[in-house]
């Protein structure tokens, strides 16, 4: 097998894929999809067949969602990349062992495959959306703690297997993307199922996960620097806002991210007849909810917005975005909300170090602004009512609520085990 990677991206971001008429199958700004498609047919005379059909999949399961979107658009895309170029099939053609294959391929690929980063797949050129040369189908994943070191990448790529989320999230998609595809009278089968029972990479799980969270040190020192740069620099008003609204009101960083069917804006708050403040939410499976917002953010929501020359609480005709951008109009993304929320924790940790608390504060390196969410609702579980963070956290069920936060099962197992000795008694 050659080690020249010669695949390239089939299917764009969401914002462009959208923008593609329902009936069309390539865009004319994209004409190197087309291209490639064309030649694969070659050696695979179903190419554009499975391509068509896959498209229409993704416009089908992902035109609500741009994250379900881009996990659907992953996994069938290496799928086809690696059915035509490698195992010169149409996806309609593989056997039982040609999946088996397959995920013998997606635990181990080729480091060829592999990208040191994670790449988008097209860059605007001259009006011409081209490829991207770094993209690849495999992405190592780097601790953020480790990203300054020197890292050779390289022996990364020959160390790589996949994790078990991701193999997972494969058998996930495949399984609903084979279901799809003989819906529409394109395959005959779906073998997905048998193969993911025998599948010798898969392991069952019986431990916990503990949830990703800040200490109440490490919280309390990026509420006070955030506090410290909103005091220094006016366009930190920002900052300090996203900081305390992740936090306190529990929210994924999507949920306040402008998006293709959503834009957060300063009218989702709004007051009940009894005065009681609430925030508009729309969020995973595109779900609405209402979280309940405490007296003591008022505050940072006021302050917010006098930094934005807005006065009194929002009103419910108010348009303006929620997180507004320094230059330009319109809302923010998730991207750019994450530099946000990263340059907070940056200045954090650097704040820790200097005051002596340099053990304590390493794990800031690693921590995600899904911590902030988890951070919140971990300090408050013992206070409210399960059913009300359920609620709060947009969870379908108290027990996945109970699962994540309070796990006094394990807490209670990890009691009874400090009390074993290692002498005889």
């Amino acid at each position: 097998m050659s080690e020249t990677f010669i695949a390239q991206p089939l299917f764009d971001s969401h914002r462009y894929f959208q923008l593609m008429h329902k009936n069309t199958l390539f865009c004319d700004d994209n004409p190197t999809v087309k291209a490639f498609v064309e030649s694969c047919c070659d050696s695979v005379p179903q190419a554009m067949d499975d391509y068509r059909f896959t498209k229409e999949f993704l416009q089908s399961k992902g035109r609500r969602n741009e994250a379900t979107y881009n996990l659907f658009r992953g996994e069938t895309e290496k799928f086809l990349l690696w059915s035509w170029l490698i195992n010169k099939k149409s996806v309609v053609q593989l056997k039982r062992r040609d999946l088996e294959t397959y995920i013998d391929f997606v635990n181990k690929p080729p480091h060829y495959w592999i990208s040191d980063n994670v790449y988008r797949r097209f860059d605007n050129r001259n009006g011409i959306r081209d490829i991207n040369p770094d993209w690849r189908p495999f992405t190592i994943k780097i601790p953020k703690a480790q990203r300054l070191d020197d890292i050779d990448f390289k022996q990364k790529k020959l160390n790589y297997k996949c994790s078990q989320d991701a193999l997972k999230a494969t058998f996930s998609v495949l399984n609903v993307f084979y279901d799809y595809l003989v819906t529409e009278d394109y395959a005959f089968g779906n073998a997905i199922a048998s193969v993911k029972k025998d599948c010798p990479y898969l392991i069952k799980d019986s431990s916990f996960n503990e949830v990703k969270r800040l200490s109440s040190l490490q919280w309390d020192y990026i509420l006070e620097s955030s506090i410290k740069m909103a005091d220094e620099d006016e366009n930190h008003e920002r900052t300090l806002f996203i900081i305390a609204t992740l936090k306190t009101l529990y929210l994924r960083i999507s949920e306040l991210s402008e998006r293709t069917n959503w834009s957060p804006v300063m009218g989702h708050f709004w007051q009940d007849k009894d005065k009681n403040h609430w925030f508009k939410v729309f969020g995973k499976g595109a779900k609405q909810r209402d979280v309940s917002v405490p007296d003591p953010y008022l505050e940072y929501l006021d302050r917010y917005r006098q930094s934005r020359a807005l006065s009194g609480y929002p009103l419910s005709s108010e348009t303006d975005p929620l997180i507004h951008k320094l230059k330009g109009s319109g809302g923010m993304t998730a991207r750019q909300l994450r530099r946000i929320v990263q340059q907070a924790f940056d200045f954090a940790y650097q704040q820790m170090v200097k005051e002596g608390f340099a053990s304590e504060a390493q794990t800031l390196q690693e921590a995600t602004t899904h911590w902030l969410r988890h951070t919140g609702a971990s300090m408050d579980i013992d206070s409210r009512p399960l059913k009300h963070m359920a609620d709060e956290l947009g969870h379908a069920s108290m027990g996945t609520t109970d699962r994540i936060y309070v796990q006094s099962d394990h807490l209670e197992r990890a009691k009874s085990g400090k009390k074993r000795l290692i002498e005889s008694r």
